[in-house]
């Protein structure tokens, strides 16, 4: 039960921190704006929770099954209870290697759900070369490897630390009692995401024909024309005339968007409404 609370807890951390993520990447690389990413309303993403606790769990099971034969990454020593200080070995591989496989699959599965069960893209690599149905492609592939570098490197160490402070907070100095607030404030917050999640399912597509039919989205795209029409004004009257040399880096990006792209030219996909959300198939039939 200790275990799981714990869990409980990892997983919405993971969710919040992922949301963190997302909505800064789409802010500066990919949107180019403040979006508020995945398919459900609140500051969560079930799927970096379950990758959290997914990487969590394969460097537990690898440091605890090699107990005293194999020698794994340990800075501060005390991870998952083993003594000794050690900085990265050859060994390390097992671990990273377990943490990418599963955080691939992790991707594929709940990409595979969205679509079959909800009709809805989360994220769409149909333009990716070597994608797989537009769930998973060799470059995100990639990405998640150097996620798992990181995370083994950089954070596996304080998340261990993190939860064996939660652990003790919940459950006291002797591990016998709960703490009843934190207990009480966890249930809380796990009860306003599932109630997101059955909201966010059921009401998505209504909203979506509401606002079509009463001309909202519309309305919306000429004030927000406005608002970036004043926003480029006030830039230009504070920029200062300063010239500086260009590099041409035209052919360098042809190059990179061949290696990446099916078709270069299309780089951005029809997944995704004005507001940077994903669309469910449905709506984009009706379109």
């Amino acid at each position: 039960m200790q275990i799981f609370l714990l869990y409980l807890f990892l997983f919405i951390f993971g969710c919040f921190i992922g949301w963190i993520i997302e909505v800064l990447f789409r802010r500066f690389f990919s949107a180019k704006k403040w979006v508020n990413p995945g398919f459900m309303k609140g500051p969560w993403l079930p799927l970096y929770g379950f990758g959290l606790i997914t990487m969590f769990t394969m460097c537990y099971l690898c440091i605890t099954l090699f107990k005293g034969n194999v020698r794994f990454y340990n800075p501060l020593g005390g991870l998952f209870n083993q003594d000794y200080i050690s900085g990265p070995t050859f060994y390390d591989l097992i671990p990273i290697s377990l943490m990418w496989i599963s955080m691939n699959l992790l991707e594929f599965i709940a990409g595979l759900i969205f679509i079959k069960g909800f009709k809805t893209k989360l994220w769409d690599y149909t333009n990716m070369k070597g994608n797989i149905m537009g769930i998973v492609c060799p470059l995100f592939s990639f990405l998640w490897l150097l996620v798992a570098v990181i995370f083994y490197y950089g954070l596996n160490p304080f998340i261990y630390i993190l939860s064996t402070k939660v652990h003790t907070y919940m459950f006291g100095g002797n591990g016998d009692v709960a703490h009843f607030g934190f207990i009480f404030a966890l249930g809380l917050v796990y009860g306003l995401m599932v109630y997101d999640l059955v909201v966010s399912l059921e009401v998505f597509k209504r909203v979506r024909m509401f606002a079509k039919e009463s001309g909202i989205i519309e309305r919306y795209d000429d004030l927000k024309l406005k608002w970036n029409n004043s926003i480029k004004e006030a830039k230009n009257k504070l920029k200062l005339d300063i010239h500086l040399p260009k590099v041409d880096n035209t052919k360098l990006k042809e190059k990179f968007s061949e290696m990446i792209y099916i078709d270069p030219k299309k780089t951005k996909s029809s997944n995704y409404d004005e507001n940077g959300r994903p669309i469910k198939e449905d709506a984009k039939n009706e379109e």
